[in-house]
C-alpha cells in the first residue's frame, strides 16, 4: 500500500488518477481545507499538526512507501494544537519551523525513516510530468534577457540557505520580486503592481529553480497553466527553469497559450 500525503494543487489529482490506472494501491491523507479527497475509498482527513494519527494510520494500513503531493499553506505555530506524537517531536519541528518550510519537510521526512516509512518521489509514477525539453516555443532571447536570467538563477542560489522561495521576477536587470511564503502566483501578481508603479516598458523574466540542497522528492518546483496565464497579464514574457528538475502540468495547453502570446519556457 503506498501512502499519499496531499494538499492542494491539481498535482494530486493527475498522480491519482495515473495510480488507478496502474491499479496500484494507496490510500490518502488529505490535508486540504475543503477535504477534497474524501470521495476516494481509504481517504483519511487530517489537520496537518496531526503527527501522530498519520503516522499510526500509514503503519496500520502497512505503507511503507508514502509520497508528499500538493501545497500545504504554512501556519501560524503559536495558533496550533498538536496532538501526542506531534508534541513528542514539536522541539525538533519548532527548530525547523524557524529556518523555513524546507527544513520542516526535511525534519518529517526524518520522523517519518524513525517509523519506517520511506518518503519517494511522487514523479516516479509520473515522470512523464518533468520537463526535460530545452525549450517550449523557440522564441529568440537577447544578451539582457541571458543576464536577467542569470541573475535571477544567481539570487535564488543566494538566497536558499534563508530557505527563500524559488522564484524571482526580473525586468532589465531589476529584481521586481522574490518568491516569499505566498507562492509563485502570488510573486507574480507583485512584480506587475511594481512594473506598473515604476513605469518599466521592457517585459520581465520569470526565474523558477530549485534552493539548493532542496529536496527534489517532496518539493519540485512546478509550473500549471495558471502561471502562464499570470505571467502573460504581469507582462512577463518567459520562463527559466533547471532542466529536469521541474514539472510542467497541462502541458498540451500551455504549449497553445505560449504560442499564442509569443512566450517562452526554456531550461538550463
Amino acid at each position: 500500500m503506498l501512502g499519499l500525503i496531499v494538499g492542494e494543487s491539481s498535482l494530486p489529482n493527475f498522480v491519482i488518477n495515473k495510480l488507478l490506472k496502474k491499479n496500484v494501491e494507496f490510500l490518502i491523507l488529505d490535508l486540504t481545507k475543503s477535504n477534497i479527497y474524501k470521495r476516494y475509498k481509504n481517504s483519511y482527513s487530517l489537520k496537518i499538526t496531526e503527527l501522530g494519527k498519520a503516522i499510526s494510520i500509514l503503519k496500520k494500513n502497512n505503507c511503507k512507501n508514502v509520497i508528499f503531493i500538493g501545497k500545504v499553506s504554512r501556519p501560524e505555530i503559536s495558533l496550533l494544537k498538536f496532538d501526542r506524537k506531534a508534541l513528542f517531536y514539536l522541539p525538533r519541528l519548532f527548530s525547523a519551523f524557524k529556518k523555513g518550510d524546507g527544513n520542516i519537510l526535511k525534519e518529517i521526512i526524518k520522523i517519518f525513516k524513525e517509523n519506517k516509512l520511506n518518503v519517494v518521489n511522487s514523479m516516479k509514477f509520473t515522470p512523464e510530468l518533468i520537463f526535460k525539453d530545452k525549450s517550449i516555443n523557440k522564441v529568440k532571447i537577447n544578451n539582457i534577457d541571458k543576464r536577467s536570467i542569470s541573475k535571477g538563477v544567481s539570487i535564488i542560489k543566494s538566497l536558499s540557505k534563508f530557505d527563500i522561495g524559488q522564484s524571482v521576477v526580473i525586468n532589465n536587470g531589476y529584481v521586481l520580486a522574490i518568491e516569499g511564503p505566498e507562492g509563485t502566483d502570488e510573486t507574480i501578481k507583485r512584480s506587475l503592481h511594481l512594473l506598473k508603479k515604476y513605469k518599466l516598458k521592457n517585459k520581465s523574466i520569470l526565474v523558477k529553480f530549485p534552493k539548493a540542497n532542496q529536496d527534489l522528492r517532496i518539493d519540485l518546483p512546478t509550473i500549471g497553466f495558471d502561471t502562464i496565464k499570470n505571467c502573460v497579464k504581469a507582462n512577463i514574457k518567459g520562463i527559466a527553469v533547471k532542466r529536469s528538475q521541474n514539472i510542467i502540468l497541462d502541458k498540451d495547453k500551455i504549449i497553445n497559450l505560449v504560442k499564442k502570446n509569443n512566450f517562452f519556457i526554456i531550461s538550463i
